[in-house]
This record gives structure tokens, C-alpha cells and sequence, in this order.
């Protein structure tokens, strides 16, 4: 491989890292709370966009279980359309260079990369990937280096066809989840769409305003938690490309796979 080429694969990379950091750090601002027409209920989400809290407004009192119920969707789904509109402004005013955060205060995500935790040689590393793509390595290194590199290669196409063929099925999935009460529940997707809420009315009638935007707000919780636990996340994991994700999550123990540092 060429050095033109070598360096052009580092530029797409580093390319595709800010990209991808851009896109994050403008989903991290903030939105308005969205809320029903009548503005009876008011909802927050946080930064992955799923609800975070759920408050009675206004003249919520007026609505029977049915219809406050309804208003939790409205609200919710109004709240998803304020954030992604945010989300759209926030993105192309940084043109995905992730300024956005700087402007909100973000920190590091709690999923940061082994690599931005510990102390990790880059330069080091370029020059060793540099120089197996040279040949200034064995043949024996060259070869487990190629070795590895392609089993890493079968296995990202193989979990693509196996996410690919199961995607459409765990998005579209429900997963319920419910108050501590009992006495709320909530349904979502795969995907995190909201698509019902179930509130028992014997139990709104005598139940306090704040009451009842924590027993919403828990139940929506409990049915993300099950989401999550049969999700895409889950399903990326449990297939090759969760070991794919795994294996290259440590820059270092991959060098050494690759025989590109001692």
C-alpha cells in the first residue's frame, strides 16, 4: 500500500470520527418539554430522547384516564419533534464539527473509548500501521496481522446480514413497562416510539398531581428497560458485530493483535 494511500485512509477516519462526534454533540442540546394541545401535560426527554419526566398541567384534572393518557402521547411525541428540530439547527449551525457541545457545557459521553481514558501512543501507532502497510514487517507478523484483520472483516459481514435480517422485527417490537403503582402503563417500540398509555381511572381520581407525573414517568422508565433489553443494542451485541465492537474497543490490545506494538 502506498503512502498516498495509507494517508488517505487515516484523513477518511479522522473524517468519519468528527462526522460521527458532530452528530453526537448536537443531540446532546437541549429541548423545550413538549405538551399536549391543552397543554395538560408537559413532558421532558433527556439526551438519548427518551422521556425523563412527566408533570400535570393546567386543567389535567378535567380528563378522564382515557384522555390523559392520550395527552401522555401527544406530549411525548411533541416533545420527540422539538428535539429533533433543535437537533437540526444545532447540527447544521456546527457543521458537524460538534461545537454544539461547547455550547451546551457537554462533557465526554459516558461511553467515551478505552483510548480516551488511558494513555495511548497515536502517533506510534500511525507509524507502526504505517509501516505494516509498508511491509516493514515479518512475513510471520504480516501474515497474523492479515490474518486478523479478516476475520474481523468476516465477522462485520456476517453480523451485518444477521442484524439486517432480525432489524426490521426488533424495531417494530413492543415492550410494556409499568409503575411501581401498578397502576400506569406504558408501551413503547423497539425504536422508542410511544404507543400506549394505560392509566387506571380508579386510582386518578384520588391521586395527587405529582403522584401521578412520577408513576408515569416511572412506568415509561420500566418499559425502556425492557426495550433496551430485547433492542437493537441488544441485538448488535449478541451478534458478530458485537464482537467486532469489542475487540476494537481497546486501540492497544488491538495494536498488539495486529503485532503493530510489542
Amino acid at each position: 500500500m502506498s503512502d498516498d494511500r495509507v494517508d488517505a485512509w487515516g484523513r477518511l477516519v479522522e473524517d468519519g470520527e468528527a462526522l460521527v462526534h458532530g452528530a453526537r454533540c448536537s443531540a446532546r442540546v437541549s429541548a423545550a418539554p413538549g405538551s399536549d394541545a391543552n397543554g395538560s401535560v408537559r413532558v421532558a426527554l433527556d439526551a438519548q430522547g427518551m422521556v425523563s419526566s412527566v408533570a400535570m398541567m393546567g386543567s389535567w384534572r378535567r380528563l378522564d384516564a382515557e384522555k390523559l393518557a392520550g395527552a401522555v402521547i401527544e406530549a411525548a411525541r411533541d416533545a420527540a419533534i422539538r428535539r429533533l428540530a433543535v437537533w437540526g439547527e444545532a447540527y447544521a449551525a456546527g457543521g458537524g464539527s460538534g461545537s454544539p457541545a461547547a455550547a451546551s457545557g457537554d462533557g465526554p459521553s459516558r461511553g467515551a473509548g478505552v483510548a480516551d481514558r488511558v494513555e495511548f501512543d497515536r502517533e506510534g501507532f500511525h507509524r507502526r500501521l504505517h509501516a505494516a502497510a509498508t511491509g516493514a514487517m515479518s512475513a510471520e507478523d504480516r501474515r497474523a496481522a492479515l490474518l486478523e484483520l479478516l476475520a474481523l472483516a468476516e465477522a462485520v459481514e456476517q453480523g451485518i446480514d444477521e442484524v439486517s435480517a432480525r432489524l426490521a422485527a426488533t424495531v417494530n417490537a413492543t415492550h410494556t413497562g409499568h409503575s411501581p403503582n401498578r397502576q400506569v402503563t406504558v408501551t413503547v417500540t423497539g425504536g422508542g416510539e410511544v404507543t400506549a398509555v394505560r392509566i387506571h381511572g380508579s386510582w386518578l381520581r384520588g391521586a395527587h398531581e405529582t403522584n401521578v407525573g412520577r408513576q408515569v414517568t416511572a412506568a415509561f422508565r420500566a418499559a425502556y428497560e425492557n426495550a433496551a433489553a430485547h433492542g437493537v443494542r441488544r441485538l448488535i451485541a449478541d451478534s458478530p458485530l458485537g464482537q467486532v465492537q469489542r475487540a476494537t474497543q481497546d486501540p492497544l490490545d488491538l495494536a498488539r493483535r495486529l503485532r503493530l506494538t510489542d
